[in-house]
């Protein structure tokens, strides 16, 4: 804004000068921005203002390259990409394939049944299936013309038609080989025929007459005769009867008993052992022997099954050594009174003075048996042997002299020991067999395979323990083939 003013006053009293304000624009307010429009009026004031302009404008408006213009944004010159224009990268509403193919995809699916269409929304193509003739799948052909059916270009047929590709009532493969499939399946024994509902052949076999050929295995007919219709039925297996059972229609190998090959284990018959009056069959008898002396090894001809039932909790005979053994004297010391012999190529145990021989393992109801030789002497057998603070746990039966069989018990000191059942018994010097059953507070005693003493122990009984062999004074005993046993109540007998 400019302001100038000039004034002459003239007076009474002399002349004088004034001034006064006149307002104007400049002479430019171009900014040297195209992108502004320079204004100064009136109504600005007399001051410049400078407008945005946007979009082109002089000085604004050059082609930078296809569908790029130099434009005004806010208040810049910028290099803008331009909409509605082949070659901007967009298929816009107004291009296709044919005008703009810098754009547009072409969309055209080679399918004669569908629209081809561009979305300019989702910049897809996409298709729309069409059904009737339409221009490219209209053609006649034998029995049809062409049609378009839910987007697919395909024959529409004419019934009862040769040529028709469908083999329809009235129709044969004799008349109409184009349609029709040939049902001679070259089998006499068989009626040939064609199902126009399931558009299939059936070859129905004859059944009426025997007829080697129609599937079936009849009476009278046999593998060997009529390969056809009967399997064979020989299994290979010389302990199988192989027939064919023409009801069931279908092969019976019925197992031949005895017979080693047939996987049973025959009783009476076969055996896996050598030199017995039953056949040796190893392939149908397994060896049940699992090696444990404690076992009772044998086969269960029902289950066709090895049984191998624990018999026993201890065995030795003092072939392999006296390691199971613990050998003491009266005061607990260990001793070499006890020791191994040998009697005619055998190993035993002799036991002298008044020692013990232990085997500390302890059961509760069990079988104990030994073989013994008095050479003098008394002997006690511990059974259900235990010791405390006390002193000894243990029911004993003594053998003195040959002459006598006493069942004693212990708890605690010496003074406690008493006597529970004396029999007469004698015995020589020779090898005897021992024998104590313990089940509950019922014990039995035998010697030699003799019942010599029952009794039910009612007064604090002792139910459990060891075993033990204890020489007495100035005396010896051989003892050999120590059994622990299990035990059951029908082993026992009740006083």
């Amino acid at each position: 804004m400019i302001f100038i003013g000039i004034g002459i006053l003239i007076t009474g009293l002399g002349v004088g000068s004034y001034f006064f304000l006149i307002l104007r624009c400049p002479e430019s307010c171009d900014d040297g921005n195209p992108c502004t429009q320079d204004i100064c009026s009136e109504g600005t004031d007399y001051q410049c203002r400078h407008s945005p302009i946007i979009g082109s404008t002089e000085g604004c408006k050059d082609l930078v390259e296809t569908c790029k213009q130099y434009q005004c944004v806010e208040e810049e010159c910028q290099i803008v990409a331009l909409a509605d224009c082949c070659g901007n990268g967009k298929c816009e509403a107004g291009e296709d394939w044919e005008t703009c193919p810098q754009d547009c995809e072409l969309c055209d699916d080679g399918n004669p049944c569908t629209q081809d269409l561009y979305s300019y929304e989702t910049d897809k193509c996409y298709y729309i299936k069409l059904t009737g003739p339409q221009p490219d799948c209209s053609a006649e052909v034998i029995c049809g013309t062409y049609t378009c059916k839910a987007g697919v270009c395909q024959v529409g047929h004419i019934s009862n038609c040769c040529g028709n590709k469908t083999c329809e009532v009235g129709e044969i493969y004799e008349t109409c080989p184009a349609d029709c499939p040939n049902c001679d399946d070259k089998n006499k024994c068989t009626v040939d025929s064609y199902d126009y509902h399931k558009h299939q052949c059936v070859n129905t076999p004859i059944l009426d007459v025997i007829c080697c050929g129609n599937t079936v295995c009849e009476a009278g007919e046999t593998y060997e005769n009529c390969p056809r219709d009967c399997p064979n039925c020989d299994d290979n297996n010389e302990c199988t009867k192989d027939s064919y059972d023409y009801h069931q229609q279908k092969c019976i190998n019925e197992i031949i008993i005895p017979c080693c090959g047939n996987g049973i284990c025959d009783e009476d018959a076969e055996t896996y052992l050598k030199g017995t009056s039953l056949l040796y069959c190893p392939a149908d008898c397994p060896d049940c022997d699992d090696n444990n002396r404690l076992t009772a090894d044998s086969f269960n001809y029902e289950t066709q099954k090895c049984e191998n039932i624990v018999t026993h909790y201890f065995i030795d005979d003092f072939e392999e050594g006296l390691q199971n053994w613990n050998f003491q004297n009266l005061e607990g010391k260990s001793t070499t009174t006890w020791g191994a012999i040998t009697e005619n190529g055998n190993t035993i145990l002799r036991g002298k003075d008044h020692n013990w021989a232990t085997y500390w393992e302890k059961w509760s109801d069990y079988i104990f048996k030994a073989r013994f030789k008095m050479i003098k002497g008394g002997l006690h057998v511990n059974f259900r042997h235990t010791s405390d603070e006390e002193g000894w746990n243990r029911h004993f039966v003594s053998l003195w002299q040959g002459t006598n069989i006493h069942l004693q018990k212990q708890l605690g000191p010496p003074e406690s020991i008493q006597s529970l059942k004396n029999v007469s018994f004698t015995f020589d010097k020779n090898w005897h067999t021992f024998e104590i059953r313990g089940y509950d507070n019922i014990l039995n005693v035998y010697i030699d395979n003799k019942l010599l003493i029952k009794y039910k122990d009612t007064n604090d009984p002792i139910l459990s323990g060891a075993v033990t062999f204890e020489t007495l004074d100035d005396s010896e005993f051989l003892v050999d083939d120590v059994e622990i046993k299990v035990i059951t109540e029908k082993d026992i007998i009740y006083p």
